[in-house]
């Protein structure tokens, strides 16, 4: 299987949920109170940051089916206040840091399967069009 080192999306809302003191049922929950909404928000920027292969749609289903607008609005609002917010600039940083540094996070599973199984069929592929090649040459 070939090795894929995508962090996952929910290990990034989880870990900025600990950051909080907050649990996923949380960070995924309807509460709007700030002491909530903010590391939502935060894990939005972060999960779109370290998993570009995730959709905001995705996103938002993680985090409670909530729209993809929403999804999108969390991330524009951090957006908007990393150059103003030392606080939240300081905890984007050492969200991303702890993935990019980290070998021991979960990785994406799903797209290793989905990658190993088309490099699989890519193979077959390229096997059975070397062989049409030789009889062809056989044949010539």
């Amino acid at each position: 299987m070939i090795a894929i080192n995508r962090v996952s999306a929910r290990s990034v809302i989880e870990y900025v949920g600990a950051l909080h003191g907050l649990d996923y049922a949380v960070m995924a929950g309807a509460a709007r109170a700030v002491r909530v909404t903010r590391p939502r928000q935060v894990a939005m920027y972060c999960a779109r940051t370290l998993c570009p292969h995730v959709s905001t749609p995705m996103l938002g289903r993680l985090l409670g089916d909530r729209d993809h607008t929403t999804i999108l609005h969390g991330i524009r609002k951090i957006e908007r206040l990393l150059p103003l917010d030392e606080e939240v600039r300081e905890e984007v940083a050492r969200v991303v840091a702890h993935f990019r540094l980290s070998s021991t996070e979960p990785r994406d599973l799903m797209l290793s399967a989905q990658i190993d199984a088309a490099s699989k069929h890519l193979e077959t592929l390229i096997s059975e069009a070397r062989s049409r090649v030789d009889l062809a040459r056989l044949t010539a």
